[in-house]
């Protein structure tokens, strides 16, 4: 049998006893990273939910609900449907009809088994599931191409709307100096973003550099550039980092990286790939209701622009809001300090003036500029053209 990689394991099972032969059985076994345990449904349900195990061992008679039940209420859910489980109970015959019934149902088990059956069946299917799961990605590598096209001609506002106007669901790729970057959509909405180069994704982060000799961080920077996985979400299946702490820094690196985008000299080009979705999507945060907040968060998470410092030196200069930008400004959600500026733009009072009415630095107000304006909701008028029309 093909060695497999450790994997995350939960047992769900009101027996202490039963919980415990689990536990020591699997103690030392190679194909287990990680074993977490739960004594009912209830608490096995969000176990699932927030861990998001490899593999789900399950009794069939738990203290809250039937086994079933839990099995299709995971399987109900995006994030927990592709788990596999196993079924255990101590009647066999009880049981026999539920794996064709209910398809997260991979193998079942009568109690009272030996150490050495639960470890073979475990071994199995997991084995067999990781080459399901390889197979089925191998199948959908090569999707359909919706969308090319390059920035210089075609926004990356543009493009990002139109995903979301199609509810697209695939990767984004987009080549930002001979390196690829990652951003998969499901129904229109951007969910992670994510890079072979380990390097790149953690620039300037101490992850880049803490712990770096540990076995722990080249397993996941090696999953990362085999499979995109974030490398914070691996960090958290590794028990190393909170599950909420890894995703929310998850968006905020998917940020980081993605912003690279608008300060690229000459453009970039981007393609839209529809393919089935890697199942580390389901560990990530929800997504933005709305594109237009995506593309607004992702601005702001821009460090340097030639847009921005052209702003910068032309102080004088006047933002104005596009025929349509007044109107589209409901489609977003600005922060107080936005409003407080795009409250002050009229069309004829210069970044200079709001700088002072506001007691805002210039360049502060420069970079909220700069964000509306790529969004295509500001137009800056520079000073040379005014005063030529003057």
């Amino acid at each position: 049998m093909k060695k497999v990689l450790p994997k995350n394991v939960l047992a769900i099972d009101d027996s202490l006893t039963l919980r415990k032969f689990i536990e020591k059985s699997l103690a030392h076994e190679d194909c287990v990273n990680r074993l977490l345990l739960a004594s009912d449904g209830a608490s096995g349900l969000e176990l699932a939910r927030t861990s998001l195990p490899d593999l789900i061992l399950c009794d069939y008679t738990l203290p809250d609900m039937w086994g079933d039940e839990l099995c299709r209420r995971l399987a109900a859910q995006p994030e927990t449907a592709h788990i596999p489980i196993i079924l255990m109970s101590s009647n066999g015959r009880e049981i026999a009809s539920l794996a064709a019934r209910q398809s997260n149902i991979v193998r079942l088990l009568v109690k009272p088994f030996s150490r050495e059956l639960l470890v073979a069946t475990l071994s199995y299917v997991l084995s067999h599931w990781e080459q399901k799961q390889t197979v089925t990605q191998a199948a959908t590598d090569v999707g359909t191409i919706l969308m090319r096209g390059t920035t210089d001609i075609s926004p990356m506002c543009s493009a990002l709307r139109f995903i979301a106007r199609q509810k697209m669901t695939g990767v984004l790729r987009v080549v930002v100096r001979k390196e690829t970057l990652h951003a998969f959509c499901r129904e229109g909405a951007v969910r992670v973003v994510s890079t072979r180069n380990v390097e790149t994704y953690l620039d300037g982060t101490p992850y880049l550099t803490n712990g770096r000799k540990s076995a722990i961080w080249r397993k996941c920077e090696e999953l990362q550039r085999q499979t995109l996985s974030p490398f914070l979400l691996n960090l958290s299946k590794e028990g190393v980092l909170p599950a909420q702490t890894a995703r929310t820094l998850t968006d905020l690196y998917g940020h980081r990286l993605f912003a690279r985008v608008w300060t690229e000299p000459g453009g970039v080009n981007y393609e839209f790939e529809e393919t089935m979705l890697p199942a580390f999507i389901h560990e990530c945060l929800p997504p933005r209701p709305r594109m237009n907040d995506w593309i607004l968060e992702n601005l702001r998470n821009v460090d340097s622009a030639d847009d921005i410092r052209s702003i910068v030196d032309d102080p004088m200069g006047v933002p104005a809001f596009t025929p349509v930008g007044y109107r589209q400004l409901q489609e977003v959600e600005p922060k107080q300090d936005e409003w407080d500026i795009l409250s002050q733009i009229t069309g004829v009072i210069s970044l200079n003036e709001i700088s002072q009415r506001l007691r805002v630095q210039p360049d502060s107000v420069a970079r909220k500029i700069f964000c509306f304006q790529r969004l295509g909701f500001l137009d800056y008028w520079p000073s040379q053209i005014l005063q030529a029309q003057n």
